[in-house]
């Protein structure tokens, strides 16, 4: 019988080993060793396991307390398990270790996402009582199919990134107030405190400056966006918002080109997005702009090893 062992991360060592399964097995491969190491020291309560077999790392995951002061009773967490080893019961014992540290912190279910493309993952949830909570729509544009665009803002706003501009942070945490609970969501998505929507969505190694363009109207902040820089000449769309004030002026479609343009500069083959079903807005000023639909991602919800409380029904 195989030796296998599950140890938490503790050093640069074996995050990268840790880093380097999720590398392999995520369907785009864009947690970058840097990231990764951020989002520990960032993410308050957050644990990450290296599954070893015979010494070789061949599985990975993470739990961690729901951000922005939510009071749910659910862990965000991540199982992966590279394809050669799995059916072996190795994504069952990390699940066993999430559940029993999740116990410990009071929780009573655990959230995770996976993808529509990813049978192993959807059966491997599904056996165990996980329900879907959301499900996301992945779109990709192919940038070197598309002409460079023109980025025209509506009369009165400029455009401007973030780059040397800490005094715009303030304003786009309001627009971020605004924009995130506005989000068709099944469930709660918490913006935080300040200090918790810049930790995640402002001082992520993978979210630079000069790709994050910020809409004024003179001094006032009223939209930006957010391209995160992942690997494999890919980028990702991170929020897109605009103060509730400000929406049906173009601005959000203006801000969209923006990133377009930006990525295209940057050297980037490919940008991908995640638009919630419900959000048909967005869906549909993507699918104008020439983005591709693929399998989607779909968010569950499901107990924890040896609840004797059903998941809620939804």
């Amino acid at each position: 019988m195989s030796q296998l062992t599950i140890d938490t991360v503790q050093d640069d060592t074996s995050l990268r080993a840790w880093t380097e399964v999720v590398d392999a097995v995520d369907v785009w491969g864009v947690t970058s060793f840097e990231d990764a190491r951020y989002l520990r020291e960032a993410q308050a309560g957050r644990v990450d396991y290296v599954l070893r077999r015979e010494g070789v790392p061949v599985g990975a995951a993470f739990v961690r307390p729901r951000g922005g002061g939510s009071e749910t009773p659910c862990a965000v967490a991540g199982i992966w398990v590279r394809p050669e080893h799995r059916r072996n019961g190795l994504g069952t014992r990390l699940h066993d270790t999430l559940s029993t540290h999740a116990r410990g912190l009071g929780m009573r279910e655990l959230e995770i996402e996976a993808y529509e493309s990813q049978e192993d993952a959807l059966c491997f949830l599904g056996n165990r009582g996980y329900q879907e909570v959301t499900r996301h729509t992945e779109l990709v544009l192919e940038l070197d199919d598309v002409p460079m665009p023109e980025v025209r803002p509506p009369p009165g706003i400029t455009f401007i990134t973030r780059e040397g501009r800490e005094d715009l942070l303030p304003g786009m945490y309001q627009v971020a107030r605004e924009a995130i609970p506005d989000i068709p969501m099944d469930g709660e998505d918490e913006v935080g405190t300040f200090e918790d929507w810049r930790a995640s969505d402002i001082d992520r190694p993978i979210h630079t400056p000069d790709l994050t363009f910020v809409a004024l109207h003179g001094d006032e902040v009223v939209g930006y966006a957010v391209l995160q820089r992942a690997q494999r000449g890919v980028a990702f769309h991170s929020l897109t918002g605009v103060k509730r004030a400000w929406r049906g002026r173009g601005i959000a479609s203006a801000l969209k080109r923006a990133q377009i343009a930006g990525a295209k500069k940057a050297g980037f083959k490919r940008l991908v997005t995640e638009n919630v079903v419900e959000n048909a807005p967005i869906r549909h000023l993507n699918e104008k702009m020439g983005y591709r639909t693929l399998p989607g991602a779909i968010v569950f919800r499901g107990p924890l090893v040896g609840s004797t409380e059903p998941t809620r029904p939804r």
